[in-house]
């Protein structure tokens, strides 16, 4: 009989009862089994030994990392006693500058111009804002101007601001 004509003939028959089927398996403990007795010994003196071993690799490393970064700070001392020029420059970014150093500073001042967005301004659009500004100002944007964009009409009308005022 085919699959087809189980579902045929099932279709047309009355409902059949279910039935519940049980069945108990009853497992073997342990000890009943007879197992061949194997000496797991060599296998955890092994595990141990592998395990002390990388125990120690830690240790070594450890131990060799700190004595590296001593000996490498006891170079860098003896370095900075006697610095090149390469170690002078680095040290230089660490340490406070000495009281006779400060002497040969670089100092750069970074003018505050008075006008907003100054440089993305045309002269016409310049020359309007021109009023509103102090003689302060007028020579602080007058000093940018000249080294800058170099506008004559501009520093012109500048150098008239500052003459009447």
């Amino acid at each position: 009989m085919s699959t087809n004509e189980l579902a045929m003939d099932q279709g047309n028959a009355a409902p059949r009862e279910r039935r519940v089927v049980e069945a108990e398996i009853k497992l073997p403990r342990l000890e009943e089994l007879n197992l061949p007795k194997i000496n797991v010994e060599p296998v955890r003196s092994a595990a141990e030994q592998a395990l002390l071993t990388g125990i120690g690799l830690g240790v070594l490393a450890a131990r060799g990392i700190r004595a590296a970064v001593r000996a490498a700070h006891s170079a860098g001392v003896e370095a900075a006693r006697d610095p090149g020029p390469l170690t002078r420059a680095l040290l230089g970014l660490v340490r406070r500058p000495e009281e006779g150093a400060q002497a040969g500073a670089i100092r750069r001042q970074v003018p505050v111009l008075p006008i907003d967005n100054y440089d993305a301004l045309d002269a016409d659009e310049v020359q309007i804002r021109l009023p509103d500004l102090t003689n302060e100002q007028l020579r602080i944007l007058r000093a940018y101007e000249e080294n800058h964009r170099a506008r004559p009409e501009v520093l012109e009308t500048i150098d008239r601001r500052l003459s009447t005022v």
